[in-house]
């Protein structure tokens, strides 16, 4: 995983090179959610194998060096969560669970693949040599043979997790990730994304389009970015369009931002998850409540949320840093503007659980036990009522819901001042 302050460099008769907080911030992410995807996507002690192909696109040499110490990359980061997934899945089950991972660790560098291959050959235990392929050269070029290897080996499920940490905002196409997701729909890919450097960038200079063609900017959306930057909101507002671009253009349903801000740059990194499940956005955001004080946003935690540092705009948006204190104001932020929004949502037909998750969840840092949660404390209080399948309204008592239960407008509304609504 490389740095975005600075380019790494390996090479396999020199030391690793020294590493900086915000890529240590970007491997305890990774390595937290690994852990958590194997085990939420292995639940049902009926399953007897599970297949996952880890790609990581800019694999630098494997370790580096933390002081006087050596640190895990991420090309180690998965290894390793993929053999202590073997042992903890495992434990107490009475059908053995085969944990079938294949890995692929692309770098552009030669000296890095070096370093790469060296580290690999020294681990104990040893790295079953089958299982990975290390390939030297641009992502993009090897991501042709990548896809057929995974749909050779999973041709129902291509489930897949693509890292790609590039150095700026142009290594990787945009496009490359849309055809990841039309190939995969299982995949999940995870992207570093140097925001401000895009932009304090921007121009309508001819090297500014030729630098944004991988993000798909066209000359049009160019120049009304740069509007947007220089006119009220500013990078605030950018950034938003930006997250909104990023998602729209590689098919991604769902996007997890994480804010970094390199102590050396002081320049805002995106570290962003990108999926198309509900599940994998959950897994992901559960990340950000477990890692507090390392990543912060600025905005409320519901639905006026940023997602990204939006530079403290006029000093005016609070800091979100998912504490308890947070949660507490985004639980009441929820219960206050959930009810217009529901009630518009509702207004002409009851929606699922599922439906309501799909449409807020890009919008909040909530959980999504925190979004059913404000549902169940607004079905007690008969601002809305929730159904089951069938049509059936579902008890008071009610303590979780279901992704088939249905939200609707009460029989009889509220009288006004009594109602959240009023």
């Amino acid at each position: 995983m490389n740095s975005k302050g600075k380019n790494f460099k390996w090479h396999p008769d020199e030391k690793p090179p020294q590493i900086e907080a915000h890529s240590k911030a970007k491997l305890r992410v990774l390595r937290r959610y690994l852990r958590a995807y194997f085990d939420r996507l292995n639940v049902s002690p009926h399953r007897d194998e599970f297949k996952l192909d880890l790609v990581d696109g800019f694999a630098g040499g494997g370790l580096f060096s933390d002081g006087s110490d050596e640190l895990p990359g991420s090309p180690l980061v998965m290894l390793e969560e993929a053999e202590t997934a073997k042992t903890r899945l495992n434990h107490n089950r009475i059908k053995p669970l085969a944990v079938d991972c294949q890995f692929y660790f692309v770098d552009k560098e030669k000296a890095h693949t070096d370093h790469l291959q060296k580290v690999l050959a020294q681990r104990e235990p040893a790295s079953d040599g089958n299982k990975i392929v290390v390939r030297t050269g641009p992502f993009e070029n090897e991501l042709d043979s990548i896809l057929k290897s995974i749909h050779q080996r999973q041709p129902r499920s291509g489930r897949a997790i693509f890292l790609l940490d590039q150095t700026g905002f142009a290594q990787v196409e945009l496009t490359l990730i849309a055809r990841i997701f039309s190939e995969l729909p299982a995949a999940e890919v995870i992207l570093t994304f140097a925001a401000d450097s895009l932009i304090n960038f921007l121009s309508e200079r001819p090297q500014m389009v030729t630098a944004a063609k991988p993000v798909g900017l066209s000359d049009e959306r160019i120049r009304s970015l740069i509007e947007d930057r220089d006119g009220y909101g500013g990078k605030a507002l950018v950034q938003r369009t930006l997250r909104d671009h990023t998602r729209i253009l590689t098919g991604a349903t769902y996007d997890t931002p994480f804010f970094i801000r390199p102590e050396q740059s002081r320049r805002a990194l995106w570290f962003l998850h990108l999926s198309r499940h509900p599940t994998a956005r959950d897994v992901m955001i559960q990340r950000h409540w477990d890692v507090q004080n390392t990543f912060e946003h600025c905005g409320i935690g519901s639905f006026g949320m940023l997602g990204w540092d939006a530079l403290l705009e006029g000093g005016t948006l609070p800091l979100f840093r998912f504490q308890d204190l947070d949660a507490q104001r985004m639980h009441e932020e929820l219960l206050n503007e959930l009810p217009r929004e529901l009630f518009s949502l509702v207004s002409e037909e009851p929606v699922t659980i599922e439906t309501f998750r799909h449409m807020f969840a890009n919008r909040t840092a909530a959980r999504f036990s925190d979004l059913d949660e404000v549902v169940l404390r607004l079905f007690r209080e008969r601002e809305f009522a929730v159904l089951d399948q069938d049509g059936k309204e579902r008890s008071r008592s009610l303590k979780r819901l279901k992704t088939s239960d249905r939200i609707a407008l009460p029989s009889t509304l509220l009288l006004p001042g009594f109602s959240r609504l009023s």
